[in-house]
């Protein structure tokens, strides 16, 4: 499981990431829509442009709106115009709805911080990366030695228990990658699906099974942190934080440790923001963009 992150990226690097996760035809449809030259050399000489092509009105009509095509475009192209057209867009809006049960919304009047959240080129980037690594999932049989036996049981990273429980039986130093997933489904779900976490709720099994992906002496503090809160939506915001400080905690490289604790200090931010982006534009595109939720 990937343990990187892009919050570091500046400038040309970020340009060269995003021509690492577009395909080529998705290269030529955006030049072709915002009616500009996106070659390494236009690049090269103005990292900026490919930003202003994302976010562009024109691209937005051509790639997104009701004549776009259905077929010959990544769904990595649609989440860079989505990530890069909200972050212009959320600059102009007074709040942004905040779900506080199923179905439950209110308007929570933090449009700036958002915003301020969105200039950065670093977070776009990670929020892109983010939701591409959710186009696939892994999923299947596993075994497992339970009381000198072994059985087989189904395995998804789309399931927190699940990770928890890999958590647990995978080797100290190699956990952080597991928690990094951890903290990326926590996002995910509490961000694109909210309505789906909201109405989840979690059995005693369950949460037993999360808090196996604590260590021994911290989880007094998250069972009385679980008992605030109710349902899964509640319990992946509680947690989502504390999974990306554990994994910068095992990770070996310094600078991604650093890296994966800003994601932390930074998650409540980056979760309103993948709050706003499904709401305005990815809501009626969830399914297909995601089909193995339905």
């Amino acid at each position: 499981m990937r343990v990187g992150s892009a919050l570091t990226h500046t400038g040309a690097v970020v340009v060269d990431r995003y021509l690492e996760l577009l395909t080529t035809s998705d290269v030529e449809a955006l030049a072709e829509a915002a009616g500009t030259d996106l070659s390494r050399p236009a690049l090269a000489a103005d990292p900026d442009r490919l930003g202003r092509a994302l976010a562009s009105d024109a691209t937005y009509q051509a790639l997104f709106g009701p004549e776009a095509p259905t077929t010959g475009i990544s769904p990595m192209l649609v989440f860079a115009m989505v990530v890069h057209r909200g972050a212009s867009e959320v600059a102009t809006v007074g709040y942004v709805p905040e779900r506080v049960g199923f179905r439950v919304l209110v308007p929570v009047f933090d449009g700036q911080r958002l915003a301020a959240y969105a200039t950065s080129a670093q977070h776009r980037l990670f929020v892109v990366e983010l939701l591409g690594s959710f186009t696939r999932v892994l999923s299947g049989p596993r075994w497992e030695r339970r009381a000198g036996h072994w059985r087989k049981r189904r395995f998804s990273e789309m399931d927190p228990t699940d990770l928890a429980q890999l958590v647990a039986d995978t080797p100290a130093p190699e956990r952080a990658g597991v928690y990094r997933r951890l903290g990326d489904l926590s996002l995910f779900l509490t961000g694109i699906f909210p309505d789906h976490a909201a109405r989840t709720t979690l059995s005693s099994i369950e949460i037993e099974r999360l808090l196996r992906s604590v260590p021994r002496r911290a989880r007094p503090e998250v069972i009385a942190e679980l008992e605030r809160v109710d349902g899964l939506g509640a319990v992946l915001t509680a947690m989502g934080p504390r999974w990306y400080r554990l994994a910068a905690r095992h990770v070996v490289v310094p600078r991604i440790g650093d890296e994966l604790a800003q994601v932390a200090d930074d998650y409540d931010l980056t979760r309103r923001f993948l709050v706003f982006l499904a709401d305005r534009y990815l809501f009626a595109r969830r399914d297909r963009l995601f089909p193995w939720m339905g």
